[in-house]
């Protein structure tokens, strides 16, 4: 009996480890998971905004509030983030960290970023005019020049917010590239050039019929910080809807993040043509709060060619305008967050979920002949008496005193891409990625300790069958 139990004793503790190490896969997966999925080079229906590669935006977003220990109120006003404490949301629920503050946590960028080391880092967006092959990621792709003539490099580069596989033209970069002073005070910091530079894995954009060609030698100057102004328009781009979303998701644990679906299909059960625009960097009412899909008036115009040749102003959600060729109505926006839908706890108030990215659509119904004399998207903010954007550096709707925040956004007119002919769109299938050599090592570990342990319980028991049937013959 006492060896009975030992031989039990010592399977268990075998079966034990080959259970522990299941679950070390099973959280490598979870860990890896949202990384694998935004840098796996998969692109369907992705935005190309010009003809031929380019930075379209690369200037400094914020300061010091990524990569914090934790997310409290006392941990994001020590640096120098927006806290919003009395919010109250309609659906009864907690607030989340995210309806709260824009500032984020070391945990949450090592899940979604390549690079390592980010603590209270500044937050940089560089706008492509074509997606990326996100595979080709990494902080070493990109060297800045600060306005004191020191270079420096991220500490992390990623592709979220901007993770959708229609989108993926925008690389958030995170290190120490500035300070909050303005670009006239002789103390200020921030980047004048970034550049592309040569590593083991270039960076490589797609464009017009797949093509794919190295960002290597890309360059972008400023001359602004974001404490003079704040983000623009870069890029804006009217489509057909066509008859379903296409590249909507893409990362399976950030689908469930509750923004989702938010297209305009799932909003407004379609609609005929999609203007989207593209920003300098996330456009936010204040910094914190989201943009909620029924605030098409509170930010944007649309300027449009009447019949008589005279410009027309699409300011108004719902109104049939007269243009050359017919007429053209305002929807709303769209690829935000979710529908609002009180019975599922969804409300249009300062808790609504939205994906924070670069990239806001208005949906438009009418004519094509209409659509065609669509001309420009304006954003009149604060000095056309609207509401102005800010990017997740903003004040937000509480900020702290003696805090310096970044500027709102300036008046600002983009052109629009008529892209009713020629979608400017492209689609890649996913690659293989390195992640996937340590999975499989961990596949590889987790089935020989299961096989070791069926394999000694196997041979215990008929050791001790055998020993039990030797014991009854002795006399």
């Amino acid at each position: 009996m006492a060896r009975r139990r030992r031989h039990l004793l010592a399977t268990a503790v075998v079966g034990l480890v080959g259970l522990g190490l299941v679950a070390v896969l099973a959280l490598s997966l979870l860990g890896d998971s949202v990384l694998r999925q935004l840098t796996n080079g998969e692109l369907e229906g992705a935005d190309y905004w010009e003809a031929e590669p380019e930075i379209l935006s690369a200037g400094l977003g914020f300061d010091n509030i990524i990569g914090l220990p934790e997310i409290d109120e006392q941990t994001v006003e020590e640096a120098g983030g927006s806290w919003y404490g009395s919010l109250t949301c309609g659906n009864g629920k907690e607030p989340t960290d995210q309806n709260r503050t824009s500032a984020a946590s070391t945990s949450s960028v090592e899940r979604a970023f390549e690079g390592s080391g980010v603590d209270h880092d500044d937050g940089l967006p560089v706008v492509f005019s074509w997606p990326v092959a996100t595979e080709t990621v990494d902080p070493t792709d990109f060297e800045l020049t600060l306005d004191t003539g020191e270079t420096v490099r991220p500490h992390a580069a990623g592709m979220n917010p901007n993770w959708e596989t229609d989108e993926r033209n925008t690389v958030v970069l995170f290190g120490d590239f500035g300070n909050r002073l303005p670009s006239s005070d002789p103390g200020a910091v921030f980047p004048v050039r970034l550049e592309v530079v040569a590593d083991d894995t270039p960076l490589v954009l797609v464009g017009p019929d797949g093509r794919e060609v190295s960002a290597v030698g890309l360059t972008w100057t400023t001359d602004t910080s974001p404490y003079d102004a704040g983000p623009v328009l870069v890029g804006a781009k009217l489509n057909r809807v066509g008859t379903e979303p296409v590249g909507e998701g893409g990362v399976s644990l950030l689908e469930r993040s509750g923004t989702l679906p938010n297209d305009e299909f799932a909003l407004y059960g379609g609609g005929d043509f999609r203007l989207r625009v593209l920003t300098s960097g996330g456009f936010s009412p204040d910094g914190v709060t989201g943009v909620r899909p029924d605030m098409f008036e509170d930010f944007f115009r649309i300027r449009a060619r009447g019949p008589d040749g005279d410009q027309v102003l699409m300011d108004r959600v719902g109104v049939d305008y007269d243009l050359a060729g017919g007429t053209l109505r305002v929807v709303g926006l769209s690829d935000l967050g979710q529908r609002e839908d009180h019975d599922a706890g969804i409300y249009y108030d300062d808790c609504y979920q939205e994906d924070r990215d670069n990239y806001i659509d208005i949906i438009l119904d009418g004519d094509e002949a209409a659509a065609r004399h669509v001309e420009a998207v304006e954003i009149p903010a604060l000095d056309g008496g609207y509401s102005a954007f800010y990017n997740p550096g903003g004040p937000g709707p509480e900020p702290f005193a003696g805090v310096t925040y970044t500027a709102p956004g300036p008046p600002d007119v983009q052109p629009v891409t008529l892209a009713l002919d020629d979608p400017m769109r492209v689609s890649r299938d996913a690659t293989s990625h390195r992640p996937y050599l340590r999975l499989l090592a961990l596949v590889g570990a987790c089935l020989a300790a299961i096989g070791l342990t069926v394999l000694y319980w196997r041979r215990g028991w008929t050791r001790r069958a055998a020993e039990e049937a030797a014991d009854r013959m002795q006399p």
